[in-house]
């Protein structure tokens, strides 16, 4: 039996799939079905059941499915708790004895859920709510008492978990999931 917490933004959903194998993707097809979104492909991963492990494996995504904020390269044994990605979702891996969901108390909150969706950390959120406020690099600095170079490490980190390239889509983004 494979358990799941799916997440997408404030939506948290159980999941169990009672099989040794689970495709996870947008097709009718797959045993953990996600909501059409672009990011996700038809049968993006596939989670087996080995034994006593939980094996993961990307199934050839255009995108990439991460696992605890590190792009998934071969298949990898999963834990409980440990935070798989695909597009905007987040699966988390739920022990077999664990029958509540997983509660984010900590992740309260639209900038909770950004960290729970993109693994970005609470500076970054702060950041990003500070570029959506329209503020540059330099103001950014000033207000966090940081360099430049540090706000413009963090834009880096983030353009990277997010996707978004330019300021204008990290504006975009942060409008889509509410921190803006």
């Amino acid at each position: 039996m494979i358990r799941l917490n799916v997440q997408d933004g404030s939506r948290r959903q159980a999941v169990v799939v009672d099989a040794a194998c689970a495709r996870i993707g947008r097709s009718p097809e797959c045993e953990v079905q996600l909501p059409s979104d672009p990011t996700v492909s038809r049968i993006h991963a596939v989670l087996e059941r080995l034994g006593d492990q939980l094996v993961l494996s990307d199934a050839g995504s255009r995108n990439g499915t991460w696992v605890n904020g590190v792009q998934l390269g071969a298949s990898r044994s999963l834990a409980p708790s440990d935070r798989i990605r695909v597009g905007p979702y987040v699966l988390v891996v739920q022990s077999d004895d664990d029958a509540l969901l997983e509660t984010a108390d900590a992740n309260e909150g639209a900038s909770g859920r950004l960290q729970l969706l993109t693994g970005l950390s609470a500076r970054e959120v702060e950041v990003l709510r500070l570029v959506a406020a329209g503020h540059t690099d330099a103001e950014i600095a000033t207000t966090l008492f940081v360099s430049i170079k540090t706000v413009q490490s963090h834009l880096d980190r983030m353009r990277d978990k997010t996707g978004c390239r330019r300021r204008p889509e990290l504006l975009r983004y942060a409008i889509d999931h509410g921190v803006a």
